[in-house]
């Protein structure tokens, strides 16, 4: 299982992080480091592009609300897009949808932040 995480910035410094794959224990740092990565760079309107991603495990949910409390405190949010149907029944499940906003595309997701 792998998972590849593309970096895209968007309009009103907006950034997108497109993931492919799995998100589990073997793979959750990527996410985490580029999660990590745009935090550094005081980048802090993010988006996580779910569409490419077959599963995520609680590694994978834990290493987004981590850094949630962390990006909100400068300003910014982590909001979510494009969840396949399985992978967001256990977002909603876990009741993260409390935590964190999801929207049906990406592009959504970007003009939330102009709201």
């Amino acid at each position: 299982m792998s998972l590849t995480v593309t970096e895209k910035q968007s309009a009103g410094g907006v950034y997108i992080l497109e993931m492919k794959g799995f998100i589990d224990t073997s793979t959750s740092s990527a996410l985490e480091d580029a999660i990590k990565k745009l935090h550094g760079e005081n980048k802090t309107k993010i988006v996580i592009d779910l569409a490419g991603t077959e599963f995520v495990s609680s590694a994978g949910w834990g290493a987004m609300v981590a850094y949630l409390k962390k990006v909100r405190a400068n300003g910014g949010d982590i909001r979510l897009s494009a969840m396949p149907e399985k992978v967001e029944k256990v977002f909603r499940l876990m009741e993260f949808d409390s935590l964190i906003t999801a929207f049906p595309t990406a592009e959504e997701a970007v003009k939330s932040f102009a709201a």
